[in-house]
């Protein structure tokens, strides 16, 4: 099934996500582990992943709980809210953390490319989407 083009920016910033996940998880498999990758990791986040759990949390959630899909509303927030305390945990120097952050990060991806997108294309306004490819235009774009 072809993606809604509206969430196509989103869907970008997923890939780009998984390819973020499975260096950390090389990373995190090596003898040496550099606790620098944690900054570098927390700056990237705080570019591209906050960026797209803002529209998520500030567009889909609310037209998604209008929608009555509370119980998907509750996974994504508490996906988010997990994403943001492992992270923040790496900041403060454990870096062990960085391999449960990218397995985290890779569930989470899989549950929104199909799900979470699947039920936004049916059940959320075309207004709605229509604001999220404002706001989160593909990678190439940006």
């Amino acid at each position: 099934m072809k993606r809604d083009l509206r969430l196509h920016g989103l869907s970008s910033d997923h890939h780009h996500a998984l390819v973020l996940a499975r260096r950390l998880l090389r990373a995190s498999t090596q003898e040496r582990r550099d606790p620098a990758r944690v900054a570098q990791v927390r700056d990237r986040l705080d570019r591209e992943l906050a960026p797209h759990f803002a529209v998520e949390e500030e567009l889909l959630v609310p037209a998604l709980r209008a929608a009555g899909e509370q119980a998907t509303v509750e996974r994504v927030l508490s996906d988010h809210a997990a994403l943001r305390a492992v992270l923040t945990a790496g900041a403060e120097g454990d870096v062990d953390r960085l391999a449960g952050f990218a397995e985290l990060l890779t569930e989470h991806v899989r549950f929104e490319e199909r799900e979470l997108f699947p039920l936004c294309e049916q059940r959320v306004p075309a207004a709605v989407l229509d604001e999220v490819a404002l706001r989160a235009p593909k990678r190439s774009q940006r």
